[in-house]
């Protein structure tokens, strides 16, 4: 049936928007060196040794960095 493709691509759509407005709210709650780490990247993709360099600290510094605020924001995601 059309309206039930319908309802299932509007479901999608209100997830999708409401999953944003999630990360939004937890990217906002994170310091601004956290949410630095986090931007370069999953939003500009750089490599953890390329935002070292842009932080001013070693790769694996920013790989411990990564490794506690995913699993801090996992936790508050829940």
């Amino acid at each position: 049936c059309l309206s039930r493709g319908l309802g299932d691509v509007y479901k999608r759509q209100e997830d999708r928007i409401l999953d944003r407005m999630v990360l939004k709210q937890l990217l906002e709650s994170l310091e601004p060196k956290e949410r630095q780490l986090i931007y370069l990247r999953y939003f500009a993709e750089k490599t953890q040794s390329d935002v070292g360099k842009i932080m001013g600290i070693s790769q694996v510094q920013v790989s411990r960095m990564e490794k506690r605020i995913l699993e801090d924001l996992r936790r508050r995601g829940r």
